[in-house]
């Protein structure tokens, strides 16, 4: 299985930095219990309803310089590298960054997507 390309980065509100850690929460799809009264006693009926309850990428990054972003900014979410380019329109839910002298700053943000619509 191949890991993240060693060229990897994302930009968010204008800061582009070097992604080393990535984790994707997929969205879920609300259901809702349609099971009727004239319904078999076993029966079940569950439908989507497409609402969306969302999904959210968390990034682990290195960076020369801190990214300022603040809470709740929306924006578009780049990742490129070599072998992908993807785009997602995300808000900004949390951010930390550790920073040391001579060190390149180290953070990790999470982001809350909001492209996605149900069908």
């Amino acid at each position: 299985m191949p890991g993240i390309p060693y060229s990897a980065n994302f930009t968010f509100n204008g800061a582009v930095a070097t992604v080393v850690g990535i984790q994707v929460e997929t969205p879920a799809v609300e259901i809702v219990d349609m099971t009727g009264v004239g319904d078999n006693a076993n029966a079940l009926v569950m439908v989507p309803t497409g609402a969306y309850t969302g999904g959210s990428i968390t990034v682990d990054y290195l960076a020369n310089g801190v990214p300022q972003a603040e809470l709740g900014t929306v924006g578009p979410l780049v990742f490129t590298s070599s072998a992908l380019n993807v785009t997602r329109r995300a808000i900004l839910e949390s951010a930390t960054v550790e920073a040391r002298t001579g060190e390149l700053v180290r953070g990790t943000m999470r982001f809350r997507t909001t492209d996605y619509t149900g069908t």
